[in-house]
Parts: structure tokens; C-alpha cells; sequence
């Protein structure tokens, strides 16, 4: 996701009306991948006497309805959900109105969703979903950790499972320590085996349309690998920077990795010429069938589809 904000800010005009607000959102997207790596490293202390599974970022379906699961600890006492939550500031659980807001460190306020909604929906979900494949589970809890390293709880609701990322692994084992293996507890690894084997990735909208970006306004051309001007053109079948000089013979496939992550996932020949700057039509059906794409339609309704 990080990578794809690049190349779209890349390809949008410097003066663009989103290029600000696509800055933080970066900003915020690394933010939130340092904040899970932080617990992903704390979870290396978690040590527990009984068998267990630890899964993470975990993407799961039941019809329509799709969940991603940050972190998934399966145990014969329980299962454990660890939601990360990058929220940083002076953090606020309002008891009276339910509504939760945090203050920066400018004094600004922002009200965001109640993590302990989206856990319950999340233990919803997975009751119904293991229940669908007559799979008997122990009971599901859920732990919401806000992995900032600027994060203060200046209130916070008693006796729910929020904490920070180096409270997590206490939290944890408080929770298991308060349940029970029953006879009939399933095997970690059999739940595990069947959430693998039936797991979603999540799947992102082209950024344009998440955006709600016209593609039209992005600048179009082939873009160098090396110092990522889109200033690059053909010569003798070799791709050519004019402004490092970089060469790359596979520079269009490059650009069409871009167009999936940025426009859709079809394109036809007339499109990839509008978007490459490419002329010659021999040229570009010669590109696009070399590229290894699937190919949906015939001759004049060709299209050529991202691969999953």
C-alpha cells in the first residue's frame, strides 16, 4: 500500500488538490506498519505452557461479508483476537456517551470509532464462521492494543481488554489464565489449518477509485526504475532514461504493474498506448502479449487482465 501511494503521488501533478492529503495518509499507512511490527515484536515474548497457533493478518469471508484480522492467538482455553490500533495523543473513552476521541500534541481533538465495536464484530464473525464448518471452538475474546509510542490513556474502561503494546502479552496470558481446557477443546493447529486453507487476502480497489481520483489527471508516460521520472523513452527495444540515463528492456511492465494498482485491472491496447505514450500499434501488441497476462475477448475487444 505504501509503494502504491508512491507511484500515485508520483503521477499526479505537484499542485494536485490531493497531494497533501495523499502525504498523510502515507504517513499515517507507515505509522500503522511500524506500530504492528512493535507488536509483532513484543509477541516474541509470549511463551505458553500449552499447545497454541499465532496467526497474523489473517483475511477471512463469509458471503459478503469480509474481515481482516490483525492478529489471531488459538489455544484449547480460548481464541484471542488482537486488534492494532495506531490512534497516538491523549486518548479519551467517554462512559456516559460511549464515544471515544483523542487530543494531539497540538490540542486538537478527533473522535474515532470504538475499537470495542469492531471486536465484537470481529468475535461475532469468527463465532459464525467457524460455526458455518462445524468446527467446535472454545470461547473468542478480543484485545485492542494501540501500538503508538506516543499514546496516553488519560480514561478507559474498566475491565475491557485495551492496552498498550507492552501490556499485550500480560493481557494475553490474564486472559487465558482465566479459562479452562475443556475434553472436548479442538487441536490450535486444526483451526489453523482450516483458517489457511480458506483464508481471503484482502483485496484493494485501484487507488483512483478509492480516492475518487480521474484517472485523465494522472500523468501518463513510461516511468524510470532507477530515479523515478516519468521521462523515459524506447530506443532499438530498450527503454531509456533521458534524465540518469538508466536502461531497462522490461520498463513496460513496470507501468502496467502501476496501471492495475492505480486505474484497473483490464486494459486494452488503445489504453496502454494512451498511458505509456507508446504509437506504434505492432509495438503494443507485441508488449501486452509478452507481458503474461490473461487475456479476455478477441481481436478489436481485447482486454488484458491483472494476475492475481
Amino acid at each position: 500500500m505504501g509503494e502504491c501511494l508512491r507511484l500515485l503521488m508520483e503521477r499526479l501533478p505537484a499542485g494536485h488538490s490531493q497531494q497533501v492529503y495523499l502525504q498523510k495518509e502515507l504517513h499515517r499507512y507507515e505509522a500503522g506498519v511500524r506500530g504492528e511490527q512493535r507488536l509483532h515484536d513484543k509477541m516474541i515474548e509470549f511463551h505458553w505452557h500449552e499447545p497454541y497457533e499465532l496467526l497474523w493478518d489473517t483475511g477471512l469471508r463469509l458471503d459478503d461479508w469480509k474481515v481482516q484480522i490483525d492478529g489471531l492467538l488459538v489455544t484449547p482455553r480460548c481464541l484471542i483476537i488482537i486488534d492494532s490500533k495506531n490512534i497516538s495523543g491523549k486518548i479519551h473513552f467517554d462512559g456516559s456517551t460511549q464515544e471515544c476521541y483523542r487530543f494531539n500534541n497540538e490540542g486538537e481533538k478527533w473522535v474515532f470509532d470504538d475499537p470495542r465495536v469492531q471486536l465484537a464484530k470481529h468475535v461475532r464473525f469468527l463465532e459464525l464462521w467457524l460455526d458455518k464448518r462445524k468446527i467446535p471452538h472454545p470461547p473468542i475474546f478480543g484485545v485492542a492494543v494501540f501500538t503508538p509510542k506516543h499514546c496516553e490513556f488519560i480514561s478507559k474502561p474498566a475491565g475491557l481488554n485495551i492496552c498498550k503494546t507492552y501490556q499485550v502479552v500480560e493481557t494475553v496470558y490474564r486472559i487465558l489464565e482465566s479459562q479452562k481446557t475443556t475434553a472436548d477443546s479442538p487441536k490450535p493447529h486444526r483451526i489453523r489449518r482450516v483458517i489457511e486453507s480458506n483464508s481471503h487476502p484482502y483485496e484493494r480497489p485501484p487507488l483512483c477509485d478509492y480516492y475518487r481520483i480521474d484517472p485523465r489527471e494522472l500523468k501518463t508516460g513510461v516511468k524510470c526504475v532507477e530515479c523515478r521520472g516519468i521521462a523515459v523513452e524506447r530506443i532499438n527495444k530498450v527503454w531509456r532514461c533521458i534524465v540518469c540515463g538508466h536502461r531497462n528492456k522490461d520498463a513496460h511492465k513496470l507501468v502496467l504493474q502501476e496501471y492495475f494498482e492505480l486505474i484497473g485491472s483490464e486494459i486494452d491496447t488503445k489504453e496502454f498506448g494512451r498511458f505509456t505514450g507508446v504509437e506504434s500499434r505492432y509495438t503494443i501488441y507485441r508488449m501486452l502479449s509478452g507481458a503474461g497476462l490473461k487475456i479476455k475477448g478477441a481481436k478489436k475487444n481485447r482486454k488484458y487482465l491483472k494476475i492475481e
